[in-house]
């Protein structure tokens, strides 16, 4: 059986591999440990200046796993089960080291929103960025009520957060939400050659200093405190009636279907 998360340590660069194409990578409880731990493994070594996240196939990641099974075991486990994702925000805001997405396919939900906690986003030119909550009757997370308002400007955002409306790479480029779009022929190719450019060409200790620099204390406890707050409103909006009636339409289980 296939990991579902692929980390690989390669020189100063650790890789976390999203590997479940079959399911466009859609990230269930399992992955969510395997990133979390990867997260804490690569913050506490000291050999370690870049983690890079990537997906296997046409999809970086769909975002939560909300497949029939998936719906129906979270459903059953509580409501406190169902943020996780909260810890893995946290870890990212918190890193010390170099975040990198090469986003190698569309970026959906919790998928998207934790885009803007990257210090590097490449993407390919077949990706779009997906934030459909208000079409299922929930609300922001990742931090992108704050993050995307600050990165893309208030109507881009509100693109995204308020109309759930796709947001194409080459707008997202316009929009300074990636740094940079690759053609999808040659991404993966190309993303490897710049992450090895990066490792091997730049100071370790002057890059991780200068993000320290860019993303001090007070900023990291900011977006803490704006996770907090969205996990608060999720789970509001989680309850609601006309989210679990839309939920359950689309991710529910089906009759007679066997989980």
């Amino acid at each position: 059986m296939a990991d579902v998360v692929v980390v690989e340590k390669i020189g100063n660069v650790l890789w976390i591999r999203l590997n479940r194409p079959k399911q466009r990578n859609a990230i269930n409880r399992e992955m969510y440990d395997i990133i979390i731990s990867a997260l804490d493994d690569a913050d506490n070594d000291d050999e370690i200046t870049y983690v890079v996240f990537t997906g296997t196939g046409e999809f970086y990641s769909s975002g939560n796993d909300f497949s029939p099974k998936a719906f129906s075991e979270m459903h059953k486990q509580g409501i406190s089960e169902r943020y996780l994702y909260q810890v893995w925000v946290d870890r990212l805001i918190a890193h010390k080291k170099i975040l990198i997405a090469l986003v190698n396919g569309p970026a959906i939900g919790i998928a998207c929103t934790t885009l803007s906690l990257f210090d590097l986003i490449i993407c390919s030119d077949k990706t779009y960025f997906l934030t459909p909550f208000t079409q299922m009757g929930i609300c922001p997370e990742g931090t992108s009520s704050v993050t995307f308002m600050r990165t893309m400007g208030y109507t881009k955002a509100a693109q995204m957060v308020l109309f759930s409306e796709p947001l194409t790479a080459q707008d997202a480029f316009t929009a300074g939400f990636v740094s940079r779009v690759l053609p999808h022929e040659t991404f993966v190719e190309e993303t490897k050659k710049l992450v090895d450019k990066y490792s091997k060409n730049l100071v370790p200790q002057s890059i991780t200093f200068s993000k320290r620099m860019m993303r001090t204390e007070a900023a990291k406890n900011e977006l803490m405190g704006v996770n907090t707050f969205e996990g608060i409103c999720v789970e509001q909006r989680m309850l609601a009636p006309e989210t679990l009636e839309r939920l359950l339409t689309k991710f529910g289980p089906k009759p007679n279907s066997k989980l």
